[in-house]
């Protein structure tokens, strides 16, 4: 989605919604709405019904009642059965009812079905059944000829009707925990996708951290030493400004291929080629044209590691020997690589001020901790054999890759 149509979105959206809303209050009404009309429908009819009965106008009052009840079906469900229940009796005892209050009492019982638990509905059917039968006692007397039949007749329509409204109960229910189950996967994983980015996001701000903070602290090194050698050493001067450009060549040819990584399809796969441990002569001669001496060691036999080895390796040597030379003022380092079996170990050490009052904080520390971490292992900083800093970091070889 470009600007220009976010922008249009946005300002159309709220007079769509107004008219989805005006669509809908039409098409599709609220449940109060529906009762309501339900309710007078069921009055009306049974209000033509009760013309024709014995006591046309208690049995029209207790019709109007038993029906127009249902209109508070939803917010009252017990009490509404109760209503049309007691309406339905009165009915019975005085004449022969109609249909329609018939119709509203097993609707509220589907209701009380449908929102109450099974005990309560059972209850409920339990004294509708004994006051339907209390009624018809009432009015016929004892042992009448069809009672076997509408006995029955009553246990199947409330069976039916409890049936109903205990399966749409159960329905609802699945399709509310559906609903949950959805939410919560969704939430999962918009919590995955946002930790992914932070990730991707922290990763990228260590590389751009340990590319930029390097090379423009070498650059800014060789710079001031050719000022003072420009005059006296011309030849020097001019080797300092081609690792200057060598520096500035390799900044941009770093920074490109991260560019390239953030501008491509995750789906094209593939990262920039990464620094490995090969490069680390290379490294070492740069921070001597810096000024700062640096001699290289390297115990065991030295070996290909994992990529992610290699890369935290490097970045962390780089770092360490940027941090002497920007803070440890005239001094000498020296980076030791221990090829161990089952771990690389890197000690990096200078003979310079040392280090300062608060070592945590500093994004190059905080990079250098951050990449020895992911990759499962530790870094220590602290005071150096010889005074200055020292960089104890130790990276452990997937046993796969060993």
């Amino acid at each position: 989605m470009t600007a220009r149509t976010a922008i249009v979105h946005a300002r159309t959206m709220p007079w769509v919604e107004a008219a989805v809303g005006r669509v809908r209050s039409i098409a599709g009404p609220t449940p109060l709405t529906s009762d309501a009309v339900l309710a007078i429908g069921l009055t009306g009819f049974a209000l033509i019904t009760e013309v024709r009965a014995s006591h046309p106008v208690t049995a029209a009052a207790l019709a109007a009642i038993g029906t127009m009840s249902l209109a508070w079906r939803r917010r009252a469900p017990t009490v509404v059965l109760a209503v049309t229940a007691a309406s339905l009796f009165g009915e019975k005892v005085l004449a022969n009812p109609r249909m329609a209050l018939s119709i509203a009492v097993l609707i509220a019982l589907y209701t009380v079905a449908v929102t109450h638990r099974v005990l309560t509905t059972a209850a409920a059917s339990s004294l509708l059944l004994m006051g339907a039968v209390s009624s018809d006692v009432a009015r016929h007397g004892w042992l009448i000829s069809d009672f076997d039949d509408q006995f029955f007749a009553y246990i199947m329509a409330i069976g039916a009707t409890c049936a109903l409204g205990y399966a749409t109960q159960l329905s609802r229910t699945r399709e509310e925990l559906g609903q949950v189950r959805e939410a919560q996967v969704e939430a999962e994983h918009a919590g995955r996708e946002q930790r992914l980015l932070q990730q991707e996001q922290a990763r990228i701000a260590r590389e751009l951290h340990d590319v930029i903070a390097h090379q423009v602290c070498v650059i800014t090194a060789l710079a001031a030493g050719a000022d003072r050698l420009i005059l006296t050493e011309p030849q020097r001067a001019k080797q300092v400004l081609n690792s200057i450009e060598a520096a500035g060549r390799q900044a941009l040819t770093e920074m490109r291929a991260l560019l390239r990584v953030l501008r491509t399809d995750p789906a094209e796969g593939g990262r920039a080629p990464q620094p490995e441990l090969t490069q680390l002569p290379s490294l070492v001669e740069q921070m001597n044209l810096a000024g700062l001496p640096v001699r290289l060691g390297i115990e065991g036999q030295p070996r290909p590691l994992p990529v992610s080895v290699e890369v935290t390796a490097y970045r962390i040597v780089q770092q360490a020997l940027t941090n002497a030379l920007k803070h440890a003022g005239p001094a000498h380092a020296e980076v030791l690589v221990r090829y161990r079996p089952q771990l690389l170990e890197l000690d990096i050490h200078d003979d310079g001020r040392g280090i300062p009052a608060d070592p945590q904080t500093g994004h190059g520390l905080i990079g250098m901790r951050e990449r020895a971490t992911l990759a499962g292992g530790c870094l220590l900083v602290g005071a150096g054999p010889a005074g200055g800093t020292r960089v104890l970091a130790k990276l452990p070889i997937p046993a796969g890759q060993r």
